[in-house]
C-alpha cells in the first residue's frame, strides 16, 4: 500500500469514479470533490499528498482553485496535476503558470495517470526528504556556531582574566569592566549586537600589558617619567596584538586596547584623539576602566569608595569623558553600584 492520499476534483461524477477505481487498485487513498469550493474546503480540513484537478468546472475554475491553494502557505506545497479536455499549448502554459506540476489531456489513459501520479509523489517525497536534511543541517550548523561562539566568549574572558592577574590577583577586573561597559552601551542606545561585541571585547582592553615588565606593572609607588612612558606603550601594543586579525570581535579588542586611554579633550594617549575621533567603544571602556580602577586596590593605591569614584568621574565630564555618556552614567548610578557590589573582590 502506498499510504498516499489523492484529492480528485472534477464536476463530472463518471470521471471521478473512473480515477477513483484505478487509483485505489494501485493502493492509493482517494477523496473526491465535484466543485472548486468543495475542493478548497477538503484541503482545509485535511491536506492531501497530491491533487488531480479538472480545469473546466462551473463556478470556480481549476485555475482559480490552484491559485488560491498556492497563495496559502499551508497548501502551497501540494503537487497539482491538471486534467483537461483542452490540450492546446495555451491551456498547458496557463496550467503551469498557476502552479501545476503536470498536465494530462482527456480522455486519459489509466497507465499514464498512474505513472505521472507516482512520479510526482516520488518527487514530492524526495523534495520533502531534502528539506528535512537541509533543516537538520542548518540546525546542526546553528548549534555548532552557538557552541563555537560560547567557546570563543569563554576564551576571550578567560584570557583577559589571565592577563589581568599580573596586576590584579582576582582577575575580576575584566569582568567588572565588561559589565560596566555593557551597561553604558545599552544606555547609549547601541544595537544589541554591538552591545554584546563590546561586552566580549572589553576584557582585552589591557592586553598590551603582557609586554610591560613586572617591575613597572606592580611597582608599589608612583611611576617615574620613564616608567610611565613604558606603561603607556601598552595601548599601542594591545592594538598591534589584534591588528592582523579579520575577526570582527578580535579587531574590536584591538580598537578598545588602543583607545581606552584617550580623553574627550584630547589629553589622553597614545594618539591624543579627542571627542568623536575616539570610537564609541573606546569612550565607553574608558569610563568603565577608570570606575573599576578607582574602586579597587592596586599596588600603588588603596581603593576609593564607590561614591568617591563617582564624584571624580562626574567631575571629568567633558575633560576625560564623553559628556553624554557621563549624563547617562549619573542618571543610572544604581545599575553601576549593583555591579560593583555583586562583583567586588572578596
Amino acid at each position: 500500500m502506498h499510504n498516499k492520499e489523492i484529492l480528485l476534483v472534477d464536476d463530472r461524477k463518471e470521471n471521478l469514479e473512473l480515477l477513483d477505481s484505478f487509483l485505489k487498485k494501485k493502493g492509493y487513498k482517494t477523496r473526491m470533490a465535484m466543485s472548486g469550493e468543495i475542493a478548497l474546503a477538503s484541503v482545509e480540513a485535511k491536506k492531501p499528498d497530491l491533487i488531480l484537478l479538472d480545469i473546466e468546472m462551473p463556478g470556480m475554475s481549476g485555475y482559480e482553485v490552484a491559485a488560491r491553494l498556492k497563495r496559502n502557505e499551508k497548501s502551497a506545497s501540494i503537487p497539482i496535476i491538471f486534467i483537461s479536455a483542452h490540450s492546446d499549448t495555451e491551456a498547458k502554459v496557463e496550467a503551469f503558470r498557476k502552479g501545476g506540476v503536470d498536465f494530462i489531456a482527456k480522455p486519459f489513459a489509466n497507465e499514464e495517470v498512474i505513472a505521472r501520479v507516482k512520479n510526482h509523489l516520488d518527487l514530492a517525497d524526495y523534495q520533502h526528504s531534502l528539506e528535512e536534511r537541509v533543516d537538520e543541517a542548518v540546525s546542526q550548523i546553528k548549534q555548532l556556531n552557538s557552541e563555537l561562539q560560547t567557546t570563543q566568549e569563554e576564551m576571550v574572558l578567560t584570557l583577559g582574566k589571565i592577563m589581568e592577574t599580573r596586576d590584579d590577583d582576582t582577575g575580576r577586573h575584566v569582568l567588572r569592566v565588561a559589565t560596566y561597559a555593557k551597561t553604558l552601551a545599552e544606555l547609549y542606545g547601541l544595537e544589541e549586537e554591538q552591545v554584546e561585541m563590546i561586552y566580549k571585547a572589553a576584557p582585552f582592553h589591557d592586553a598590551g600589558k603582557v609586554a610591560i615588565p613586572d617591575a613597572i606593572l606592580n611597582k608599589p609607588t608612583q611611576l617615574d617619567e620613564e616608567e610611565w612612558k613604558i606603561m603607556q606603550t601598552h595601548a599601542e601594543i594591545g592594538y598591534k596584538i589584534f591588528s592582523k586579525t579579520k575577526q570582527p570581535l578580535l579587531r574590536l579588542c584591538g580598537v578598545i586596547a588602543k583607545e581606552h586611554h584617550e580623553h574627550w579633550d584630547g589629553s589622553g594617549y597614545p594618539y591624543g584623539l579627542k571627542e568623536e575621533e575616539i570610537s564609541i567603544e573606546g569612550r565607553i571602556v574608558c569610563i568603565a576602566d577608570v570606575l573599576d580602577a578607582l574602586t579597587n586596590k592596586r599596588s600603588y593605591k588603596e581603593a576609593w569608595s564607590f561614591d568617591e569614584a563617582v564624584e571624580y568621574i562626574i567631575s571629568q565630564k567633558g575633560i576625560m569623558f564623553d559628556p553624554k555618556l557621563i549624563e547617562l552614567f549619573e542618571a543610572n548610578l544604581e545599575k553601576f553600584q549593583n555591579t560593583y557590589e555583586k562583583l567586588k573582590d572578596d
